[in-house]
């Protein structure tokens, strides 16, 4: 890569920029090629940095053992994608790491375009790269997330479209719209804060009131409606599987304040920008102590500034009223970045509308020096965790499979996303699934492995239930194995886990 980067002339530009100190411009000038690149390397870094498949990438390993209209409490685009990527680049870490960045990297690529339209490239490339300064997406993505990666990409590129609807409407341009509506509708389903919010801003400027108003947004409607009605009909047949992680939002809670809810948003909604908020800040106020001489107005288009500062206020006020009318008590801050991703560019675009280099370099520099950071770090976190207790990707799953396989399974029942994902992608041959996956239209053979995390004494009650109902009968008496194996670079930190193997006969299989 260094090589090819080299023989295009791009290295020694960059070198000259920086001697020449005009890097800021350099950046801002070639900012889709650098993040093109960005992403690469991200893609390798996570290829390499560990074999074991993190929470989201080993659910994706138990949705995609089957294509179908539905799996379980996530829309199912990302797993549809998931299994496009390993029929072309070959099922496991690669074809997942390649797909995760691919998105990351066209959601950047969606604001990029939507602050091009809005502004010059130099104020494009600040509230682009300010996305950086948003953990959710600049680190959680990176290491953890998978819908809410495609959720980003879909966002981003609707507000973009819209943009170019209400610029230029066309009947292509509708089609389009509608497709990437679908698509974000399949991808998470906080997503429709971001729709609703768009449409309801549109309606405030003049352009988006005639788009909103014409054939063409009834051709978008039509299109994305087609589109969402055979999963809409799965999710309606299926609505257990749907609410299986409803606990999430503590709307069981008995005792609850009417606010409580509310107030987790507000507090979920600051750990979203507040990375973003102190370097703004620092940025902006460098404006009143150091006068830079290269300082220059910036074209700003008033109505798109406007259409996107009424999105992330009707979005959040959108978001606080389905929180406060749910009952919902516990909102994660990752919920609202279908409406917070767009707050780096609107601050951006009121904040440095008069920017001076002195402050390009700011944001870009730190911009820059984070993602440098994130690309190392991650492998470290991967391997290390917090440096109290292991993270997922050192879970010990080969020494799992190795356990396993003296039985002869062939079917693994487990309770974690983790254990099974990465089972199933250790032995693609084997069928894993877990109670929220258990509509997966797929043959569980025996011999079949039910496991779970601990050493209790007694089958816990969804294993038990998830046989019964994938089998149609009830688990036969068997004896428990409890083991232990010791997770990767934590040789003091045992995983234990305890699992039961059945032969199909009604009777345990106890011995190899």
């Amino acid at each position: 890569m260094v090589q090819m980067l080299q023989d295009q002339g791009f290295l020694p530009k960059l070198q000259r920029a920086i001697a020449s100190d005009n890097w800021a411009a350099f950046i801002a000038n070639r900012f889709v090629w650098l993040l093109a690149g960005y992403f690469i390397i991200q893609t390798i870094t996570r290829y390499f940095a560990s074999p074991v498949l993190g929470l989201d990438e080993a659910e994706q390993i138990i949705a995609a053992q089957s294509f179908q209209l539905g799996y379980g409490p996530q829309p199912p685009l990302y797993t549809w994608l998931t299994i496009v990527f390993f029929s072309v680049f070959g099922d496991g870490l690669f074809a997942t790491a390649l797909l995760k960045n691919s998105l990351l990297f066209l959601g950047y690529l969606g604001v990029w375009l939507t602050a091009r339209k809005a502004s010059d490239p130099t104020l494009a490339a600040i509230g682009t790269a300010s996305l950086i300064f948003l953990p959710q997406i600049s680190w959680e993505s990176q290491r953890a997330l998978s819908h809410s990666v495609l959720m980003f990409a879909c966002s981003a590129w609707t507000v973009y479209l819209f943009l170019t609807c209400i610029e230029k409407p066309s009947w292509w341009r509708a089609v389009v719209f509608g497709v990437v509506i679908a698509a974000g509708a399949l991808s998470k389903y906080n997503y429709m804060f971001l729709l609703v919010a768009l449409i309801a801003a549109g309606f405030c400027i003049e352009e988006g009131r005639k788009f909103l108003c014409s054939k063409y947004i009834l051709g978008s409607a039509v299109v994305a409606v087609v589109l969402l009605v055979p999963p809409a009909f799965w999710m309606f047949e299926n609505q257990d599987l749907i609410y299986a992680r409803v606990h999430k939002f503590g709307i069981d809670k008995v005792e609850r304040h009417f606010l409580t809810g509310f107030f987790s948003l507000i507090n979920a909604a600051l750990q979203f920008v507040i990375v973003a908020v102190v370097l703004f800040f620092c940025a902006w106020a460098t404006s009143f102590y150091w006068k830079d001489a290269e300082q220059h107005d910036q074209y700003v288009k008033e109505n798109i500034r406007k259409l996107l500062t009424l999105v992330v206020i009707f979005g959040l006020v959108i978001a606080a009223v389905s929180v406060v009318a749910s009952g919902a008590t516990n909102v994660k801050d990752r919920w609202l970045q279908p409406i917070l991703f767009l707050a780096p560019l609107v601050a951006s675009l009121w904040l440095f509308a008069e920017v001076s280099m002195r402050q390009a370099k700011i944001i870009l520099g730190t911009a820059s020096v984070l993602s440098v950071l994130i690309v190392v770090l991650i492998p470290f976190n991967f391997a290390f965790g917090s440096f109290k207790k292991p993270s997922a990707h050192a879970l010990p799953s080969q020494a799992i499979v190795d356990t396993l396989a003296q039985y002869g399974v062939r079917s693994v029942l487990t309770t974690s996303h983790s254990i099974a994902g990465n089972i199933g992608d250790l032995k693609p041959g084997w069928a894993v699934t877990i109670p929220e996956y258990s509509g997966i239209d797929i043959n569980y053979a025996y011999p079949v492995a039910i496991l779970w995390k601990g050493h209790s004494k007694a089958v816990p009650a969804n294993m038990s239930a998830l046989y019964q109902k994938l089998k149609g009968k009830p688990i036969p008496n068997s004896e428990i194995h409890i083991e232990a194996a010791p997770y990767y670079h934590w040789s003091e930190y045992p995983f234990e886990y305890s699992f039961i193997i059945v032969d199909g006969s009604d009777q345990a299989v106890s011995q190899h």
